[in-house]
């Protein structure tokens, strides 16, 4: 793990964009010297070959490389993610560097082979040290996407692993939503879209599953008030609607994806403990034959 420093750790003042760009060069930089790009894209301190401008090219809206020399135009946050997921991609850890002949007979040294899993996850921790500090927190996820990692604090619900239960009606939903949260452009329709499919779910575990008999009869009365009440799942005049959505949609979406773990796991219990034989059982009399 990248060790974090003091005024990281202690996050004094968050990173510019400015310094998010510089993080990103000497990110870069530091993994081409380590021929960590040589293999999946030809890049090394010497060469940059144009068909990796090509890929670009058609893969981006812009040309990231030199990666060192933007100029101020290009310097963006989307600019910037783009480029990280792009390298994602293409990062491999070169393994140990052996005597090989062509067919020619000419003898040279290159590397054995590439591990691109391996340097995946160095990449994916050297980029996460510092991109957890630009604005409100980012991630490069294990699947290549630059997310935000959530309101402070709250990050460990967001990331809590989602239990094996219904792959089509719970569990795929459930991350989905949580995917669509954590996208950095959401818009606040698309926040009220994620709740009312976090809503959907508990809709369908009542209907098919019996939530509501795991939880406390509030409990389940409050899950729904807050989708119906407040503008999230239908359209009608008593609701409400005049409120601040940029705050409250947060806390709807972290209310329910908390209790979405609660209440999944009582789900989980409940139907085991009906599957296990009762504990009593009818003890036999004792034959008195010979008595």
């Amino acid at each position: 793990m990248t060790r974090r420093y003091y005024s990281s750790r202690n996050k004094f003042a968050p990173l510019t964009l400015g310094q998010l760009y510089w993080k990103l060069q000497n990110l870069y930089l530091l993994f081409r010297d380590r021929d960590y790009f040589k293999g999946k894209a030809g890049i090394t301190d010497t060469n940059l070959p144009d068909a990796i401008n090509h890929e670009a090219a058609l893969a981006l809206s812009f040309l990231p490389f030199p990666i060192t020399k933007w100029e101020e135009g290009q310097i963006t946050e989307d600019h910037v993610f783009d480029t990280l997921e792009f390298l994602y991609d293409r990062v491999a850890k070169p393994g140990e560097r052996t005597a090989m002949t062509t067919d020619t007979g000419y003898n040279y040294y290159d590397y054995d082979g590439y591990d691109d899993d391996v340097g995946r996850e160095e990449f994916r921790e050297k980029a996460n040290a510092f991109l957890c500090d630009y604005r409100s927190g980012y991630e490069l996820t294990k699947e290549g996407l630059v997310l935000a990692t959530g309101t402070a604090g709250l990050e460990h619900i967001l990331d809590a692993g989602i239990v094996p239960y219904d792959e089509v009606n719970v569990d795929s939903r459930v991350r989905h939503a949580i995917l669509k949260w954590r996208n950095r452009h959401l818009t606040l329709s698309e926040k009220q879209e994620a709740i009312r499919e976090l809503a959907d779910v508990f809709e369908w575990l009542k209907k098919t599953k019996g939530l509501d008999r795991v939880l406390h009869k509030k409990d389940d009365s409050a899950i729904f008030d807050v989708a119906n009440n407040f503008a999230i799942r239908h359209h009608n005049p008593q609701q409400q609607a005049l409120y601040d959505k940029n705050i409250w949609y947060s806390w709807m979406f972290h209310f329910y994806l908390a209790t979405y773990h609660a209440a999944i796991r009582l789900l989980i219990k409940q139907e085991e403990d009906s599957k296990r034989p009762s504990s009593t059982s009818t003890i036999p009399s004792r034959s008195r034959a010979g008595k």
